[in-house]
């Protein structure tokens, strides 16, 4: 006969610990396991008064619940809540049992200022220690590269009086589209896509002027110089090679193609030779064009002039200038762009350049896929930099976590493992016996046995 279950669920019952629950071969246990967060109360120790007040929530369960966060990608903290109160495997990982309340969602917003960005940067440093210390960076070849991450915020309050995020700005996003919102200007590992270094700006700074900051964040962390660094044309400019050449660091950026901004069938810069021990260029026809100072309006950029009377009788005159003389401008650092352009046209450039891609947008497509980095969870470019902080270390602790477990010695076999595997052998030999036609031995030993 048909029947139907009431489930009153008014009976007492024993429920088995929630880390008997958690499988060990669980992402969230391998991820535990290489957590190591101690630090942390004596990092935040002088936020609170140690001998008066009320008891204060666990420092370390309040960094696990923002690490879960950036784990899950749940932008919202009272919607983080709701989700720990009904995941059994994340009460585990903050170390909460079935009928312990959790913290308010108030508590989580108010430690944010009272904690800066101290904690968030020790553990973004230390999973970059870890992950070294395992032997994961190589720190041969960095990859740079800027992400936009969508402030939130409406695109009709920015630079308004009293805006509610007054560090967000506009910046192009995705589709050419333009943005209110900030920049991830990230530095990774090639052989490992372990985050490096981390610097976060409103989303209207040229990611180009940031190569020097986040390489020396970089350097700092790993504690080597790399040999190259690979990234898009946005950090192609002179500057940058040679910032990259004093420390003899090979950059591998394609360069823009030289242009004549007066005429396309004139000569461009690319065919004058520059002398730069003597700060001059040489025409095609041998001729100097000799520094005349600064261009108005711009401090990195020198004015170069050729003497009126040798383009009065040069030969190629029209195809060099219109003008009485033909002049040049040039960055302060253009024979180091002269030598990158030389660079760019080998094939070992063209090998790394390739490389570049796959590993940092991978890993930009990652973090905003899985973790959150899409869009702002707070506003503030301090919170919006502890996001990047959070979101950037739990990659790395994935890293960590799947070289552990590829590094696991592998268990032995059970008994019906075994069994099973004796059999199967037992069977092959009996078969082959009938093939060749020769008699089998009585017993099969197995080598796992």
């Amino acid at each position: 006969m048909q029947n139907k279950r009431v489930n009153t669920q008014t009976q007492m019952t024993l429920a088995p610990s929630l880390d008997a629950l958690v499988p060990r071969s669980h992402w969230l246990y391998r991820l535990n396991q290489v957590l190591d967060l101690h630090f942390v109360h004596e990092l935040v120790r002088p936020c609170y008064c140690q001998d008066n007040g009320r008891p204060s929530i666990d420092p370390e369960v309040i960094v696990r619940l923002f690490l879960l966060q950036a784990i899950t990608g749940i932008g919202s903290v009272r919607a983080l809540l709701q989700e720990v109160n009904l995941h059994l495997g994340y009460r585990w990982f903050i170390g909460y049992s079935l009928d312990e309340p959790l913290p308010d969602h108030s508590t989580l917003s108010k430690v944010l200022d009272r904690f800066g960005d101290a904690v968030f940067d020790a553990l973004f440093a230390r999973s970059i220690a870890q992950c070294q210390a395992s032997g994961l960076i190589s720190g041969r070849i960095i990859h740079v590269d800027a992400t936009t991450i969508r402030a939130d915020l409406d695109k009709d309050r920015v630079n308004q009086p009293s805006p509610p995020d007054p560090d967000a700005r506009f910046g192009r996003f995705p589709g050419n589209k333009k943005e209110p919102g900030y920049k991830q200007h990230t530095a990774v590992d090639d052989a490992s896509r372990v985050v490096l270094a981390i610097d976060v700006t409103p989303a209207n700074v040229n990611e180009g002027h940031e190569l020097g900051t986040v390489l020396a964040q970089a350097q700092q962390q790993v504690g080597q110089v790399p040999e190259v660094v690979c990234a898009d044309s946005a950090y192609a400019s002179g500057e940058n090679a040679h910032a990259c050449e004093c420390q003899g660091i090979q950059l591998v950026s394609p360069p823009p193609r030289p242009r004549n901004h007066h005429s396309r069938s004139q000569f461009t810069i690319e065919q004058f030779t520059y002398d730069q021990s003597a700060d001059a260029f040489v025409c095609p026809q041998g001729k100097r064009l000799v520094n005349t100072g600064r261009m108005s309006g711009r401090k990195q950029r020198f004015k170069y002039r050729a003497s009126e009377r040798d383009c009065r009788v040069c030969p190629v005159k029209g195809q060099c200038t219109k003008g009485p003389s033909r002049y040049l401008n040039a960055g302060v650092h253009h024979g180091a762009l002269v030598r990158l352009r030389a660079d760019s046209q080998t094939e070992g450039f063209a090998k790394l350049y390739r490389r570049r891609s796959p590993v940092v947008e991978g890993v930009f497509a990652e973090a905003k896929q899985w973790h959150g980095l899409r869009r702002a969870w707070r506003r503030g470019l301090a919170k919006v930099r502890g996001q990047c902080l959070l979101i950037a270390a739990v990659l790395n602790f994935k890293r960590l976590a799947a070289r552990m477990a590829s590094c696991a010695p592998v268990p032995p076999l059970r008994l019906s493992e075994r069994a099973l595997l004796r059999r199967l052998l037992k069977r092959m030999v009996h078969r082959l016996s009938h093939i060749l036609g020769y008699v089998a031995p009585a017993r099969v030993y197995c080598c796992t046995c």
